[in-house]
């Protein structure tokens, strides 16, 4: 197979038409028709419906037209590192979910570019799961995430763990002119939740660790759930109800005010922070001077007089 194939079916994708996908592509409309027939003839599959009048997929081109565009990516980021390397540049990708590219990432960034000169450094933002899977898959170099209850490095045996610290969730509430919670819990009323959906990351800290003390004594009403955790930010500044938020995405809107904490009766959540580098294959350059540089800057001093 050819990645051309790939950068073809893609380009009909986003075109709509064959002519126009092959004047996108700078060729004649027959010889692209042609490339992605051998596309299909490769897969042993059809991937367009030519029963159809408009440009439609088969089945199994709707299912794994996600895979061919990752499969795109993984190629053109292999090549680039190649090139990269090649030309005596340093190139490194992070995976991070999306949350700690706002808090711990830049930070993390500032102390490489500080210490380790000519690295191109590149971040890939995800959720958890995808970042996960492409850290995996070795497309990323680093992977930035927040850890479960069970560690991430129990189901990834040949990865190497640096535990960075802890993102705290607090419950807030936008604040009235004096500065009170807009959203604390009263008996008499059931309390505006924004939370997560269950089966997502954030979801499974709010339904385990969160919700079951504020349930035992409050009535509570789920007003929005999302994924996407700056999003409940936004709302919770919008007073559309309390949440459960990283302490480091709201730390501005904590100090000017615009957000209030709840508690003490309501619990906070300690989540460990984690980067992670694939540990097999030794000399792996560029990637093992980031890790013994964040090794040192992270991990704290040995106590004074300790193996005396």
């Amino acid at each position: 197979m050819k990645l051309i194939w790939l950068e073809d079916f893609l380009a009909l994708l986003q075109a709509g038409t064959f002519s126009r996908a092959a004047a996108m592509r700078n060729i004649t409309q027959p010889a692209f028709s042609r490339r992605i027939q051998m596309l299909e003839d490769w897969l042993g599959v059809q991937l367009i419906d030519r029963s159809s009048a408009g440009l439609r997929l088969t089945p199994l081109g709707e299912r794994y037209t996600h895979e061919f565009r990752a499969l795109l990516m993984q190629a053109t980021e292999l090549r680039n590192r190649i090139q990269a390397e090649y030309h005596g540049q340093r190139r490194v990708l992070v995976a991070a979910q999306h949350t700690l590219t706002i808090t711990w990432l830049p930070g993390l960034l500032r102390v490489v570019q500080r210490h380790v000169p000519g690295l191109e450094l590149g971040v890939d933002s995800q959720d958890r799961g995808e970042s996960i899977a492409r850290f995996a898959s070795g497309q990323a170099q680093l992977l930035l995430c927040l850890e479960a209850d069970t560690p991430l490095l129990e189901s990834m045996p040949h990865s190497e763990c640096l535990h960075l610290g802890h993102e705290r969730l607090i419950a807030v509430s936008a604040a009235t002119p004096a500065g009170a919670a807009v959203h604390r819990p009263h008996a008499r009323r059931a309390v505006r939740l924004l939370g997560y959906p269950a089966q997502s990351f954030m979801g499974t800290i709010l339904y385990r660790h969160c919700l079951p003390p504020l349930m035992a004594r409050y009535q509570v009403r789920m007003v929005q759930e999302s994924g996407f955790v700056a999003g409940i930010k936004e709302m919770a500044l919008a007073g559309m109800g309390m949440a459960w938020l990283p302490e480091r995405l709201i730390a501005r809107e904590l100090a000017t005010g615009a957000l209030v904490t709840l508690g003490p009766e309501l619990p906070t959540v300690d989540v460990p922070v984690s980067l992670y580098r694939l540990s097999r294959g030794a000399g792996q350059g560029v990637v093992d001077e980031i890790w013994g540089l964040l090794q040192s800057h992270y991990q704290p001093p040995p106590i004074s007089g300790e193996g005396g």
